[in-house]
């Protein structure tokens, strides 16, 4: 009596399925990636010019102030009244010790440039530009861990990185309308024909 013949081996599923499967990490992966560096380069160009319109606004009081002074001719040097006469004949200043001294400390400035920070990764998440696709890249992440599990790491990681190359080459073009250049697509089509070499030899 045979005891293997009442064992059914599970069916693999076919290698098409892990293709796709890692194919779609590439996308999560590579295709964000530009959406992500625009929106990034759009909200640092907000920020330069809020800073720029911030600092116009705050010099143009004391930029008018100065023109009042500079009209106002009153009042001469002469009818200014005389600063009060230095006391030469007392005590000598004393130099305080370097602990007495009120100036800022460092530590002052490490926690206004982490509330600095705080606050601009904050309104960075905030923006749907940068936030949706970051969000879609991280999915991906996760999708790849849970896949290494069960695959080769021989398999996972060529398909998973190299597509992400080429979905990123897409991405440009899609996002920046970047020309893509002969060399570029001389190097896709190799790295295609690698990733069919590594699914056939597992196939």
């Amino acid at each position: 009596m045979n005891s293997d013949a009442g064992v059914t081996t599970p069916d693999q599923p076919p290698i098409f399925n892990y293709v796709l499967s890692f194919l779609l990490v590439g996308v999560a992966w590579g295709f964000t990636t530009p959406f992500i560096r625009r929106a990034a380069s759009d909200f640092n160009a907000r920020q330069e010019q809020q800073q720029q319109q911030s600092q116009q606004t705050e010099l143009q009081p004391t930029r008018a102030t100065n023109n009042e002074r500079n009209s106002d001719g009153g009042e001469s040097d002469e009818d200014q009244p005389l600063p009060p006469p230095s006391n030469s004949a007392g005590t000598a200043e004393t130099p305080q010790p370097a602990w007495m001294n009120t100036s800022p400390s460092s530590s002052s400035w490490l926690r206004t440039k982490i509330v600095s920070i705080f606050w601009t990764v904050l309104n960075l998440l905030r923006t749907p530009a940068y936030s949706v696709p970051l969000v879609i890249n991280l999915t991906g992440s996760i999708w790849f861990f849970l896949l290494v599990g069960k695959h080769e790491l021989s398999l996972t990681v060529p398909l998973a990185n190299s597509s992400a190359f080429l979905f990123t080459v897409l991405g440009e073009w899609y996002v920046e309308r970047k020309v893509i250049e002969k060399e570029t697509w001389l190097g896709m089509v190799l790295v295609l024909g690698g990733i069919g070499i590594c699914v056939k030899s597992k196939s």
